[in-house]
């Protein structure tokens, strides 16, 4: 038996011990010989003489005859024997027949009937718990007041059983008669049972208490974030991971690399790179080549391209590649640093085709001409239009320069 299950059966035993003294003690109809058993019964359980303890009540309930008084507390004492001893099925039969006996009073009756479903509990019959808890809530006086363990014992068992609909009121009841006081646990209890049922949006709900409760548990910022997304509400599901972040608990790769791909899923790629950036610096997420790529597209998306070229640049000295070459050659058009293009090209990678060549040697003439250097622009062109699937492009450029150049020297010899 494990810790909870002891946990819970401790207290467990000593209320049925407590209650068997007490009825003992005040009911006359008791007979003496039955009195004086359990009493010696108790000197011995205290004693830890169990065996001794459970064959004194075994005589004197051979005896008991059609005595439902003493039949039903020495059945009692019995279970709690029983108990001590973790023989918690035989503890369960015991204090289940000394309830059928009908002779106990109506208060233990119901203190044993809540101890027998929690019993049931420990032993894995939960199809019992819930039974025994229906009984015991069907036996309240009506000037009875159920405490909110009894609602949250019923409600563990329908758990148990995957009744989650049933589950779900009673643990409602639980959390409402606790004023405000209720454990962690109970709510974990009923956001799990509304996941079951794929109820969402209630969930949610109680998820969102947990934050409001326990604001420092990353846990519940990082599920109200996954269950945010899987409703569909993004900027919910963006919003709890950011609230996360802010607080300083978002350390790792994973989480950090979700955060930054959300914030550029969201249309703020400015703000992914920037925590992917960060996170780099700290040291919170590897500077690979794929999360340098990946960086180096949210500035892109942002619409920054020289921390864009500048992060691709170094994932390109990692790992030359001629697709990433290209990539940056383009940027580099585009944020006109012709001389870092021109640099760049002249080394094509390792594993360039015959047409990123051609490309590259493309985008030099591109360069060249901005930077108004015609003749070796003319010749980076006519490289370029040795490749046949770069020649369409590079011809018109070739055909321009050459017609710029007889023009000029035509102006000269005028």
């Amino acid at each position: 038996m494990n810790k909870l299950h002891k946990g819970i059966l401790a207290p467990v035993a000593l209320a049925v011990l407590m209650s068997t003294a007490s009825w003992a003690a005040e009911q006359p109809s008791l007979s003496d010989r039955a009195y004086r058993a359990v009493n010696k019964a108790q000197e011995l359980i205290a004693a830890k003489k169990y065996g001794e303890a459970n064959a004194k009540l075994q005589e004197a309930l051979s005896g008991a005859g059609e005595k439902v008084y003493d039949k039903g507390v020495i059945l009692q004492t019995l279970g709690f024997v029983a108990a001590q001893q973790d023989q918690y099925s035989k503890a369960t039969k015991y204090f289940a027949d000394a309830i059928a006996t009908g002779g106990l009073p109506q208060p233990v009756a119901q203190q044993v009937r809540y101890n027998l479903a929690q019993l049931y509990m420990a032993d894995g019959n939960f199809k019992g718990s819930v039974t025994t808890m229906k009984e015991w809530f069907a036996n309240l006086g009506k000037d009875d007041k159920p405490t909110p363990h009894a609602y949250i014992t019923l409600a563990n068992a329908h758990v148990q059983l995957k009744q989650y609909r049933e589950a779900i009121p009673a643990v409602d009841s639980a959390i409402k008669l606790s004023a405000g006081k209720a454990p962690e646990s109970w709510y974990l209890l009923k956001m799990g049972a509304h996941y079951e049922l794929k109820q969402y949006k209630p969930a949610t709900e109680v998820l969102t208490t947990l934050v409001g409760m326990f604001p420092e548990k990353k846990k519940y910022w990082t599920q109200l974030s996954a269950m945010y997304m899987q409703a569909g509400n993004d900027a919910k599901a963006l919003s709890a991971l950011e609230s996360a972040y802010r607080l300083g608990m978002l350390t790792e790769q994973a989480e950090l690399l979700r955060l930054a791909n959300y914030l550029a899923f969201a249309g703020i790629p400015h703000r992914g790179a920037r925590v992917l950036e960060q996170a780099m610096k700290a040291g919170q997420v590897e500077r690979s080549v794929a999360n340098l790529k990946t960086l180096a597209n949210y500035w892109h998306q942002a619409k920054e391209l020289n921390p864009a070229i500048d992060t691709m640049m170094t994932a390109y000295r990692q790992a030359p590649n001629a697709e990433l070459q290209l990539k940056m050659a383009r940027m580099m058009i585009q944020s006109k640093r012709y001389q870092d293009l021109v640099a760049l090209a002249g080394k094509p990678a390792g594993n360039a085709s015959g047409e990123q060549r051609a490309d590259l040697k493309f985008l030099t003439g591109v360069a060249y001409f901005e930077q108004d250097k015609p003749q070796q622009a003319l010749t980076a062109f006519t490289q370029a239009a040795q490749n046949g699937q770069v020649s369409g492009r590079a011809t018109p450029w070739i055909s321009f320069l050459k017609e710029q150049s007889q023009e000029a020297n035509s102006s000269q010899t005028q």
